[in-house]
């Protein structure tokens, strides 16, 4: 009992005297990380439908070489589920960006 009396006075001693220090606008610890956010993002966002074309592209040439009509169906529902995921990505992505705009992080393309 009193071990845990303890660790909730010093979670919010902690608490009270963080918030202070990273309040602060010009703070390099809040500048990096939106800048660290805003080159990773920018990343992702190119990479995403590179490698999905690169990956459906590989997908069809396996699916060239292929004569059985049950494996070109299954190479064509791997195709699709690439295109739904990198869709859900970019729309991931688009959902981090308007949050992080709220908080005045901008992703330039």
């Amino acid at each position: 009992m009193i071990k845990k009396a303890i660790a909730f006075v010093y979670f919010f001693a902690q608490l009270f005297t963080v918030s202070g220090v990273y309040a602060a606008k010009d703070n390099v610890l809040v500048s990096g990380t939106k800048a660290l956010l805003n080159d990773a993002l920018f990343w992702i966002l190119i990479l995403i439908p590179v490698s999905a074309a690169v990956f459906i592209g590989w997908q069809s040439w396996l699916k060239s070489g292929l004569d059985e009509p049950a494996e070109m169906a299954q190479k064509d529902k791997i195709i699709k589920r690439i295109l739904v995921a990198s869709v859900i990505g970019e729309c991931g992505m688009a959902i981090v960006k308007l949050v992080l705009s709220y908080y005045g992080v901008t992703v330039t393309e």
